[in-house]
């Protein structure tokens, strides 16, 4: 099982990256206070690892209410719609010093997309079976998301990453 793949199999993330100012404004107009706290059991404290600042808005799949999604986010909403085999999508905001420990997921056949729309300097990244990656603006990452990964923001400011699942096959 691999880790990353190339973003470039996949032509929804170049018209996702294409898309990248206009996607950021929307989650930059949005208030922490739109985000829900994070709807897995992943946010605790162990150890080393805070992931109590994890956040989430849910734009399609389960959580979401699309009238909301639709009223904050059109134009991340009518991105996510276009993308073929669509399971679910969200943005993902972690405050300062979030950290999730390393977990895996469980859905077979789905593989993540992250367009990172708010990236702020310092130690922010993502570690897919042991190989690391730092979220960069308008650069999509793909991954299976059943292999170990944690990812974190040691910034001083806040991140924000559009997660989109889709059916890999």
């Amino acid at each position: 099982m691999r880790g990353f793949y190339d973003p470039a199999r996949f032509p929804f993330t170049a018209q996702l990256s294409a898309q990248f100012e206009e996607l950021a404004s929307e989650a930059r107009a949005l208030e922490v206070g739109a985000f829900v706290e994070s709807p897995d059991s992943l946010t605790s404290v162990r150890g080393r690892y805070d992931e109590r600042g994890w956040r989430y808005f849910a734009l399609l799949g389960p959580g979401a209410e699309p009238e909301r999604a639709e009223q904050c986010c059109p134009r991340i909403l009518r991105a996510c719609s276009a993308v073929p085999g669509l399971v679910n999508a969200g943005l993902s905001l972690f405050l300062p010093g979030t950290h999730l420990y390393p977990h895996c997921g469980e859905l077979s056949g789905v593989l993540r997309c992250h367009l990172p729309l708010i990236v702020p300097e310092g130690d922010v990244g993502l570690l897919v079976g042991g190989e690391l990656r730092r979220w960069r603006e308008g650069e999509c990452l793909v991954f299976d998301d059943r292999v170990e990964h944690e990812a974190w923001n040691h910034a001083e400011s806040a991140r924000v990453v559009l997660i989109v699942s889709f059916e890999s096959r």
